[in-house]
């Protein structure tokens, strides 16, 4: 598609010349050494003049290094190290919460993970919301009698706008989310047109990636996207205006809270879109970002084979069958290129024109998309450590780029996987679903439901083993509101984690917003992220469910079966857990009523109260204030057009692609 107001946007580069890569340096030092000492993370380890752009940089190779560890032997050792240390601190946690409400201490410390959906800036905001709930910091969380327990989770997975959730939580060392909110995030200026500083904004961009460029890496819209989205929620001085050079594999050296295990390890999922897909296979590859690796459990779509991983902090360096070809670099893992690469919503929005539910797209940008798809522009291509490696059997072992884009394109929106994979022996997953799947932009459980049909494929089909309990068809959640209110999954079934399904329900705010909206007003977000709280704490508003979902976290650790649990863990699972039924029937249309009790918990007796009445984070009741939806027939996009950011995007590309 080519339009006139594109083709002037096209131009942009030209009109946007930034200076010699040498001089942004120099300049940018000054700046740097003006400002160490003021800043929070001032004794990290922070790059020298050349090493500290946005682009990878060549260093020596290591020797004696062990570059792929295949699938097969377990876990990372980073990833070991950081487990010992991490049960240091869960294990009083779990022991903490669940005394609190009358469950004696488990005989072991129970793996907890949580999973944060895509979807924009409402997943990153409804999906913090969640998280500020199982803070002791949050002061509505403890009252709620769930504040306390994010202390006792080992493992926290994102995906789209989940990873940014995750890189802006790790990043900042835990602070309160609405904390950030208050004083980092720059929510209310446009994600890719802000209202000031254009000429600035998109010089910057230009010259990073160009730079990125120059050292001989490949680039792409990605690159774009993920400065920009650091930009606006990462910390100050790894902003595009400062220092863009915080790594993934840098986190636990550079923010003490995670380093010191004080915090969940972090992973950040992708998918793969092999040669010749305009559209993700369901069965893709899902690759994981991790502080000490990156890989997959098993490489390809087709035909499955035993994955492998490669050291994070080199990735980018080119290898051959397992050995250094060259040269090695640092620096490609750059935190907003994964949280970039998790989040390639413009292909997200190709789903939409192919016929599923995954995003709203206008006829504006339709054509442009699909010439995006095309020529590849909209993926995140990833140098291929695995090259030649296993090459009987690896699927990939041809390819010079591995192609990534946004996980939930496989609608697996919610990244429950790597908290699956047996080696790392889950035992309950909070899974937080904020995903766009019906008419008004609310949850129907699609995320889970293709995550188990997806299990069930690999394992008759490969061998490959994925711990995932049965769920209801998308219509049986809709017809059995399971998506309306927390239910648990997997609870009789011992082989498999005990899943803690919490769906984005309106409790008190409108909380179903686009996709695409890339701007908040600060009372915009405030609702979406306190709303995403009360998803989790119920509000308050039922007295068992902080005793219940403490019976939910611990119920595996206990080895317990409906034979031998209390009487009081049985009786909250009996409430909470999935019967087993699955109404297949067309349901009407999904629309809640903002400030109301979901039914299911009036029917069920757990509260008298047939509206919640909450208030939001200033004591403003929202019930009034708020219409029932946000969303129906409108796309979002603050001051322009995705078409428009496409453009825009891809003219700052020209003459840097390669």
């Amino acid at each position: 598609m080519h339009t006139s107001t594109i083709l002037a946007l096209l131009a942009i580069p030209n009109a946007l010349a930034a200076p010699p890569l040498s001089q942004e340096i120099s300049i940018r030092n000054a700046e740097l050494a003006q400002g160490l000492t003021r800043r929070e993370y001032q004794e990290a380890a922070i790059r020298s003049l050349g090493d500290k752009s946005y682009a990878p940089y060549k260093v020596d190779c290591p020797s004696g290094w062990t570059w792929i560890r295949n699938a097969t032997e377990g876990l990372a050792q980073g990833e070991k190290d950081f487990l010992t240390k991490r049960q240091s601190k869960t294990s009083p946690a779990v022991n903490t919460m669940a005394s609190s409400h009358g469950i004696p201490n488990p005989p072991r410390t129970p793996t907890i993970g949580v999973a944060l959906a895509g979807g924009g800036y409402r997943a990153m905001l409804t999906g913090l919301g969640g998280i500020m709930g199982m803070m002791n910091q949050s002061s509505e969380g403890s009252a709620s009698g769930i504040g306390g327990w994010l202390d006792g989770v080992t493992y926290w997975a994102g995906l789209s706008g989940g990873s940014w959730a995750t890189g802006s939580f790790m990043a900042n060392g835990g602070t309160l989310p609405s904390d950030l909110l208050a004083n980092l995030w720059n929510l209310d200026s446009n994600l890719i047109f802000p209202e000031d500083g254009k000429l600035s904004f998109y010089t910057s961009l230009a010259t990073e990636v160009n730079a990125k460029s120059d050292a001989g890496f490949p680039t792409q819209i990605t690159d774009l996207w993920g400065l920009a989205i650091a930009s606006h929620v990462l910390p100050t001085q790894y902003q595009l205006s400062n220092t863009p050079n915080l790594t993934f594999s840098q986190l636990p050296s550079v923010v003490q809270q995670l380093g010191d295990a004080d915090l969940p390890m972090p992973i950040i999922i992708a998918a793969e879109r092999e040669a010749g897909e305009l559209v993700v296979a369901e069965n893709a590859t899902v690759w994981e970002f991790t502080p000490y690796e990156f890989g997959s459990w098993a490489f390809g779509s087709v035909v499955k084979s035993i994955g492998a991983f490669t050291n994070m902090e080199y990735l980018g360096s080119e290898l051959n069958n397992g050995s250094p070809n060259g040269s090695c670099y640092k620096g490609f893992d750059q935190l907003s290129y994964v949280m970039g690469t998790s989040a390639t919503l413009f292909n997200s929005a190709l789903l939409q024109i192919n016929g599923t539910d995954t995003g709203l797209v206008t006829g504006l940008i339709e054509g442009f998309l699909q010439d995006l798809g095309e020529d590849q522009l909209d993926i995140s291509r990833v140098p291929n450590s695995f090259a030649n490696y296993n090459s009987g059997e690896n699927p990939i072992a041809d390819l010079e780029y591995i192609t990534l884009v946004d996980a939930g394109e496989t609608n697996q929106n919610i990244p429950i996987e790597p908290l699956l994979i047996p080696f790392r022996e889950v035992d309950a997953i909070i899974a937080f679903d904020s995903s766009f799947d019906s008419t008004y932009t609310w949850p129907n459980g699609t995320a889970l439901r293709t995550t188990f049909e997806r299990a069930k494929i690999l394992a008759e089909n490969t061998g490959t083993e994925i711990r995932m309990p049965e769920v209801p068809s998308e219509n049986g959640f809709i017809n059995g509101g399971y998506n309306t209110r927390p239910t648990f999954f997997g609870c009789n079934d011992t082989t498999t984690p005990l899943i803690v399904y919490v769906p984005n329900y309106p409790w008190s705010g409108a909380a179903n917003t686009s996709t695409y909206q890339l701007s908040y007003t600060d009372a915009e977000a405030q609702t979406v992220l306190y709303n995403g709280m009360r998803s989790l704490t119920l509000n308050g508003s039922i007295e068992t469910w902080p005793t219940c979902f403490a019976c939910a976290l611990t119920d595996r650790s206990f080895g317990y079966t409906r034979e031998n649990r209390t009487a009081e863990c049985q009786s909250c699972l009996d409430t909470w857990c999935w019967a087993g039924d699955d109404n297949t029937t067309t349901p009407n249309t999904y629309d809640p009523v903002i400030g109301s009790v979901p039914p299911w918990l009036v029917s069920k007796g757990l509260t008298s109260n047939g509206s919640s009445g909450p208030t939001d984070a200033k004591g403003v009741n929202n019930t009034a204030t708020q219409n029932t939806n946000t969303s129906s027939g409108t796309v979002r996009v603050g001051k322009m057009g995705m078409g428009l950011l496409s453009g825009m995007m891809g003219g700052l590309l020209l003459g840097s692609l390669v």
